[in-house]
Parts: structure tokens; C-alpha cells; sequence
């Protein structure tokens, strides 16, 4: 890579788009607006209505789950998954250190602590032979993370908790339809959580779901999610005591009978758009593995995948020079997430051996991400291969 090299835009040649090519956009279609304009027309515009209703039925049957609850957004369902258990106060919970902060967040705010675990330098996922390492008597949880749309090694630490009889909480945020040993995300925890945030793979602009196998936490979350009361079933049948009641603690995490409609759209088109994400991704992965100066993530027939990001790993020197040189370019780049201990309020309230995090600093120094979304064009797509090749052949 020569920083000098006078055709990059950096140093005043010719851009390789005359147009920047953002590093993401929604996938918003005809159906979309017109089912959000259906929603609006009936009136019914607050929380837990029909279209809700419908849409976690569909979800759960996509999933291949008993249980799925729309919710305002993934942090709000990784926080009840925490508040369901109601675990003593002071217990620890296992979290990979390099994640979003809501991962965190969720056992912090039920009055946990939370212990940090290095990730795989390449993947980017918690390294599964440093889980059982930060484990004591005092662990009850731990809540693996899909980073990019990679589901993580969920047999092992399956394994694992069973051994010491955790709790575990998959932060799918971003991997909804990725699949392992032919399972989706959603299938393999005993709560997983979801995004449907306007960066996500299916898109209703804010919003998430906590889905689960199992009947109690079911019932729990019913609760919950709707400021502790029981208006789930008041809903359901108004006349069976006229009123509904309040019984339990809980927060107001119900969600909008408009994005409901808007979240049945999207997800019946969401194995195309991730068909198209793993066209995209096919093309990057022949241009870029001839690339001298870059890793790629490993691939394996276990993993399928959903691509909701595309990340290259490069040498730490290289990294900030090429941020600018894409972004000159006209190609949208981005590093995305950094290694929870290196932020001020998570170094001061989490545990962690910082000697034992090198995995997790190496990949936060290593990563670059590039535009991945399904509108791409294949003349948009074509563009970006040439400009990381111009920048690294330069």
C-alpha cells in the first residue's frame, strides 16, 4: 500500500465514485409502506394490536420456536430476558468483550455484574476455550454474541453451561435467518434476542423480539414486557374481568401495531434479501482473498451466515490510512463497536484481566467494514471491489 500514490483521491486523483456509496440503506419496498398505511387506516396505533399479534405468530413459526414477543428494541429484550430470572443481586453474567453496548447494559441494569471475555481475533465471536476460565460461584449467565450475522460456536457453549448450569442468552441482534448445523439463531438458547433496528436485516426502524422455547419464561415476559400487568390476556378477551391488573415489576417494552405491520412485510421477504447479501458477499470474498494485506473471516460448512455486515482485517498500521482512502474514494467505511474495557463507563464497572483480552484488541484493530446492504447494484458492488483494490495495489 503506498500512502503517496497519486492516483487516490486521498492525494488528489480521480475517485472511483463520483457519488458516495453509503455504507448502509433500509430496504424499504411498495408493500412496506402500503401495509404501514393499512395499519395507520384502522386506528389501532398503540402497542400489542393484531398486526403485532400476527407478526410474532409468523416470526415464531420462521424460527421454528413456541414463543416469539415483538419488542420496542433489542436492548429493551435483553433486558427482559434478565429481569424474567430475577437472579440475586451481585451475580455475574459472562459477556464477550467486543460487542454493543445494550449486550452489557441488559444484566447492569437488573443489578448484575458483568465479567468480560475475550473474542476470536478473526470472527470476531466470544472464544469459547476462555468461558469456562472467567467462570466462579457466583456466574449464572452468559450471553454469546452473532457478530456481523456469524452465528458463534452456540454446541460448545451449550455444553458449557450446561456443565455449570448457566443461563444463556444468544444476542442475535444481528443474525436473524443465519443458520447453524442447519438451525436459525432463535432455536439453540434458552432466550434469544433480536434487532429490527433501521440497520438491520429486517427492518421495522426501532424495534426487536425475545423468543424462547419455554412456557414460564413465556409467561414472565407477557408480563413484563407490558409494565407488569396482565393486559396480554385483557386484550385477548376484555369481558373476562373488565378491567386487567398490575402484578409484577416490568417496563413498557410493547410495540407499535404499526411497525407490527410493517415487520410482516419484511419478514416475508427476508430469506430473498439475505440471498441477495450472500451474492454480494460471494463477490467481495473472489476479489479480496487475492489480496495481499487482508484476512477474511473463516467460513465453514457449519455456518451459513445471514451477511448482515462485511468486515476485511487488515494490518493495524494500514487501518486509518485506508478509512480515509475508501471514504476519499467515495465508498462508505466504517470500524463498528470497540472493545467494551476501553470505554470509560464499562472499565469501571465491569470485571475483567485486561492481559487476557489481546484477541478482542487485535480484531478492533484489524477491522474495516464496507458497504453491505441488498440495493446494492452490481455496478455499486463492482465499483468498491476496484476501489479497495486501487487502494491496496497502489
Amino acid at each position: 500500500m503506498n500512502y503517496t500514490n497519486k492516483l487516490l483521491a486521498i492525494n488528489g486523483g480521480v475517485p472511483a465514485s463520483g457519488i458516495k456509496i453509503p455504507l448502509y440503506k433500509p430496504t424499504i419496498e411498495e408493500d412496506d409502506i402500503e401495509a404501514v398505511k393499512n395499519a395507520v387506516a384502522t386506528t389501532f396505533v398503540s402497542g400489542d394490536g393484531p398486526e403485532c399479534r400476527a407478526f410474532e405468530k409468523e416470526l415464531a413459526e420462521y424460527l421454528g420456536v413456541k414463543h416469539a414477543f415483538f419488542t420496542t428494541n433489542c436492548t429493551a429484550s435483553l433486558d427482559l430476558a434478565f429481569m424474567i430470572k430475577n437472579f440475586p443481586s451481585g451475580s455475574n453474567v459472562i459477556v464477550p468483550n467486543f460487542t454493543f453496548t445494550s449486550t452489557a447494559l441488559a444484566p447492569i441494569l437488573n443489578n448484575l455484574n458483568v465479567r468480560l471475555v475475550d473474542v476470536d481475533p478473526l470472527s470476531g465471536n466470544i472464544s469459547v476455550n476462555k468461558i469456562e476460565e472467567a467462570i466462579n460461584d457466583k456466574t449464572v449467565a452468559i450471553i454469546p454474541v452473532d457478530y456481523a450475522g456469524y452465528p458463534c460456536d452456540t454446541d460448545s457453549i451449550n455444553e458449557i453451561a450446561k456443565k455449570h448450569k448457566l443461563y444463556v442468552v444468544q444476542d442475535s441482534a444481528q443474525s436473524i435467518g443465519a443458520l447453524y448445523k442447519g438451525k436459525k439463531t432463535g432455536t439453540m438458547a434458552d432466550v434469544t434476542c433480536f434487532s429490527f433496528h433501521g440497520t438491520k436485516n429486517l427492518v421495522v426502524g426501532e424495534g426487536g423480539a425475545i423468543v424462547t422455547d419455554d412456557d414460564e419464561l413465556a409467561k414472565k415476559i407477557i408480563i413484563m414486557r407490558d409494565k407488569g400487568t396482565d393486559k396480554h390476556t385483557y386484550l385477548t378477551d376484555p369481558l373476562k374481568k373488565g378491567y386487567y391488573e398490575y402484578v409484577d415489576k416490568g417496563n413498557s417494552y410493547v410495540q407499535s401495531n404499526i411497525l407490527g405491520a410493517l415487520g410482516r412485510t419484511q419478514l416475508k421477504k427476508l430469506d430473498r434479501l439475505n440471498a441477495r447479501r450472500k451474492e454480494i458477499a460471494g463477490q467481495y470474498l473472489k476479489a479480496f482473498k487475492e489480496i495481499t494485506g487482508i484476512s477474511l473471516r473463516p467460513e465453514t460448512k457449519e455456518i451459513a451466515s445471514n451477511w448482515h455486515l462485511f468486515n476485511i482485517l487488515v494490518t493495524p498500521e494500514d487501518k486509518e490510512f485506508l478509512l480515509g482512502a475508501l471514504d476519499a474514494e467515495g465508498i462508505g467505511v466504517n470500524v463498528h463497536y470497540s472493545p467494551l474495557h476501553i470505554n470509560s463507563y464499562f472499565n469501571r464497572v465491569c470485571e475483567f484481566d485486561r492481559n487476557n483480552l489481546n484477541g478482542s484488541i487485535e480484531f478492533f484493530k484489524r477491522l474495516v467494514r464496507i458497504p453491505m446492504y441488498p440495493t446494492l447494484t452490481n455496478a455499486q458492488v463492482e465499483t468498491i471491489i476496484k476501489a479497495v483494490q486501487k487502494v491496496f495495489n497502489s
